[in-house]
C-alpha cells in the first residue's frame, strides 16, 4: 500500500521576497559570541548533558 506524498510548501512574489528579507537580516545580525540566556530549565538540561560528556 503507497503512503500519499504530502505537498511542501512554497512561497512566490511578495511573501518570498519578505521571507528572504527575514532570513537576510537575522542572517546579518548574528554574533557567535553574544551572552547566551538560558531558562533554568534549559541549563538544567545543559548541565545534564554536559555531565553526561554530550557536551565538552
Amino acid at each position: 500500500m503507497a503512503t500519499a506524498i504530502k505537498a511542501i510548501p512554497t512561497l512566490y512574489g511578495e511573501e518570498a521576497r519578505r521571507f528572504q528579507e527575514m532570513a537576510n537580516a537575522v542572517e546579518d545580525n548574528y554574533d557567535p559570541n553574544r551572552e547566551r540566556v538560558m531558562t533554568p530549565r534549559q541549563q538544567s538540561a545543559y548541565n545534564f548533558l554536559k555531565r553526561e560528556g554530550w557536551i565538552k
